[in-house]
């Protein structure tokens, strides 16, 4: 045994792999929590929005539009969020996919409106969770700390 306070070469190789793997699982776990953040986030949003559609009530402006064009959505419609996806589209953008279910025969148009104000409280709540600026009145795409986000269509089933 050697009582010099040397440190053998193995001891430093061993410390050395361990801290490149301490600093490699730390990175990928913070990626993850950023993509679960946003999900969560994402899901409140969508909650919301189809939230405010069960409520109808509208601005004056799209109260007289809904008017003539889409009463259906005058009234009261319940809407459920079924599922939310995240899926990676190049290095720092992600695509959400929302999948939603509505008793209420709709047409395509009112689906259309539908899907648009659940992506719009969709982007807003990821935006003011991280706390970016808005980009854009609509919030497109919806800014994370190292992401940008952009929803589809909403699918429905």
């Amino acid at each position: 045994m050697n009582n010099k306070g040397q440190i053998s070469l193995e001891y430093i190789l061993f410390s050395t792999i361990i801290i490149v793997m301490l600093i490699f699982i730390a990175g990928t776990l913070l990626d993850e929590n950023e993509k679960n953040i946003i999900i969560d986030s994402a899901r409140m949003g969508a909650q919301e929005g189809a939230d405010k559609n069960a409520y109808a009530t509208y601005y004056n402006d799209t109260f007289n539009y809904y008017q003539s064009d889409y009463p259906r959505l005058l009234h009261p419609t319940d809407i459920d969020i079924i599922n939310i996806t995240l899926r990676e589209n190049g290095e720092k953008k992600l695509i959400l996919e929302i999948y939603a279910h509505s008793n209420t025969k709709l047409t395509y148009n009112e689906k259309y409106i539908i899907s648009s104000r659940i992506n719009y409280y969709t982007r807003r709540s990821i935006t003011n969770t991280f706390k970016q600026k808005q980009n854009g009145i609509y919030y497109t795409p919806a800014l994370s700390d190292n992401y940008e986000i952009e929803c589809e269509d909403i699918k429905w089933v």
